[in-house]
């Protein structure tokens, strides 16, 4: 439309068909411009049907369950979920949002089931445990060899590392 304004006018005699040419052009390619649109809307509705449908599913996942069957549904579904393709842009944050939802939630599980497995936790409250049985040894050893001074303090840190153990377990269970 700029290079017609900016090339003048035509003759008088050919000026209006010129334009009625230009005119029906510009109104064919308006038109298919606008059916290529409306399928693209349609097919990004639908898209966002069969999202809906998956959020659905999505939506039930209970990792408290089985977390590790939570998580393998969890990555089928948002692999179907790209393979779907785009949305209408007014419902991607929507649609989004829901699975990220899910997404988080299956990942606090996780996280909160690793918190209570962690292994360096455990293996902090097994290294109080072991310390405990030798002072324990220890002072079963220093009895039996009659120096109860030496079995006092190898007791009394046994008693020390045995409430640090149960502190270690505590957390362990509390989290």
């Amino acid at each position: 439309m700029a290079e017609w304004k900016a090339a003048g006018r035509a003759p008088k005699d050919s000026d209006e068909a010129l334009w009625q040419r230009f005119r029906a052009a510009q109104d064919r390619f308006f038109s298919r411009r606008s059916e290529a649109f409306s399928e693209r809307d349609a097919e990004f509705a639908a898209n966002a049907k069969l999202k809906e449908e998956l959020l659905v599913e999505a939506e039930k996942i209970d990792p408290s369950a089985d977390l590790k069957a939570a998580q393998a549904q969890l990555h089928r579904i948002q692999e179907r979920w790209d393979e779907i393709g785009k949305v209408p842009r007014e419902r991607m944050r929507e649609l989004e949002g829901r699975l990220r939802a899910v997404a988080d939630k299956v990942r606090a599980a996780a996280d909160a089931q690793w918190r209570r497995s962690d292994p360096e936790a455990q293996a902090r409250v097994d290294q109080f445990r072991e310390r405990v049985e030798q002072f324990e040894a220890q002072a079963q050893k220093a009895r039996a060899a009659g120096d109860e001074r030496r079995a006092k303090e190898a007791q009394e840190q046994a008693d020390q590392w045995r409430e640090w153990l149960a502190a270690a377990e505590q957390a362990i269970a509390s989290r």
